[in-house]
């Protein structure tokens, strides 16, 4: 039902383009066209398995696309997905690919994986969503972008927090100053690590590339310039001694003025909010609640608790429609989005451009980095911390 009435609706996510604010950065392609997308997944672990599966399982009982191969050096990861994709044919390299016919690859390897099998898919002319972050470096992501541009094939990158009703509500409300003047922010997310990680790679900083700013920090950094634009100053400091960040801060001003703070961690439970303060009043988001908002008018003792909806269009007057996309319904409107710019139908919401935005900011916070503030070292301990955070 969803997938028709995001069809049936003139899909129904044309408009977040125009929220972009950049629509001729926004790419469409046309080398599919009514036909069922052919679909190859490269990476069958728990990204795949927690929400790839089940979306591209409703997508094809709408026979809008249907998983044709499968893609894993872990034969028991292949084996599980297998299950779901019965009818998927299980490749041992991604030369196969290429000779099954597919249309659309998705790459939810590991990060250091994707600008190599990216590359490899766009000279082939097939199409690629690639999970974030779009590459372990920007260097990687603009060899990937330059692919892009040379392939039949399109380029998208999964920051699928794009898609949920309330950040893109909260895009209109500051693009049309409803707030007044930004003058603040607050954005915290994290807690206690619980991602079912397959290999102790993901904590080495040889193959991970990165810690807790470069896994969750660009969804939360993607956000910030979307709705804020990018940083003119930043100061970055962490707890990496040698190996990767756990816990990070980002204290951010921007070009009219306004700060704000970021704070991450894998190991502490945070607010998981993000606090928006203008001077007309403020706004709070809950981290992944995709469809609410909340927000109070400055000097009111009121504030609203808002569960969006669609705009019912049929009446004289404004009228509530149906409840919004829901986390679930978010994540599959990405790919419907990529299969309906293959399609020639829609514009892609986020291309390779705008994926490497905040790997910039990323890679320049790791650059700049400083060794967070921890007053229960001693002397002696302080000064092996710094020692190894600087790589001594």
């Amino acid at each position: 039902m969803f997938v028709k009435s995001y069809f049936a609706n003139g899909s129904n996510l044309n408009p977040s383009c125009n929220l972009l604010d950049e629509a001729d950065n926004c790419t469409g392609g046309g080398s599919v066209v009514n036909e069922t997308v052919k679909v190859a997944l490269v990476g069958c672990g728990a990204v795949s398995q927690l929400y790839y599966t089940p979306a591209l399982q409703e997508l094809e009982k709408n026979e809008l696309l249907q998983v044709k191969a499968l893609f894993d050096p872990n034969p028991d990861s292949v084996a599980q997905l297998n299950q779901s994709f019965p009818a998927a044919t299980t490749i041992k390299n991604l030369a196969e690919i290429s000779t099954n016919n597919i249309d659309l690859a998705i790459i939810a390897s590991p990060p250091r994986f994707h600008a190599e099998q990216t590359i490899k898919l766009l000279k082939s002319g097939i199409s690629v969503l690639c999970e974030k972050p779009m590459a372990d470096t920007v260097a990687e992501a603009e060899a990937m972008i330059e692919a892009a541009s040379e392939s039949s094939g399109i380029l998208a990158i999964g920051l699928f927090r794009r898609f949920f009703p309330a950040t893109q509500t909260i895009h209109q409300i500051l693009s049309r100053n409803m707030l007044g003047e930004v003058t603040s922010f607050y954005f915290s997310e994290g807690g206690y690590f619980q991602w079912p990680v397959q290999s102790p790679a993901y904590f080495q900083k040889s193959s991970a590339g990165g810690g807790v700013l470069l896994d969750i920090g660009v969804h939360l950094l993607d956000l910030t310039i979307w709705w804020m634009g990018e940083p003119v100053e930043v100061i970055y400091e962490d707890d990496a001694m040698g190996g990767i960040d756990v816990n990070c801060r980002i204290q951010c001003k921007f070009e009219r003025g306004f700060t704000g703070e970021v704070r991450l961690s894998r190991d502490c439970d945070l607010p998981n909010r993000y606090v928006i303060r203008g001077t007309k009043g403020w706004l709070c988001w809950d981290v992944n609640e995709a469809d609410k908002i909340q927000m109070g008018v400055e000097g009111s003792r009121f504030a609203i608790n808002v569960q969006l909806h669609e705009i019912d269009t049929q009446n004289l007057f404004p009228k509530l429609g149906q409840p919004s996309f829901n986390f679930e319904q978010s994540f599959t409107s990405q790919i419907c989005n990529v299969v309906a710019a293959m399609r020639g139908e829609e514009t892609l919401i986020v291309p390779g451009e705008e994926g490497i935005r905040s790997l910039r900011l990323i890679e320049s916070c790791y650059r700049h980095r400083n060794l967070m503030s921890m007053p229960w070292f001693s002397e002696a301990e302080l000064t092996r911390a710094q020692q190894l955070s600087s790589g001594g």
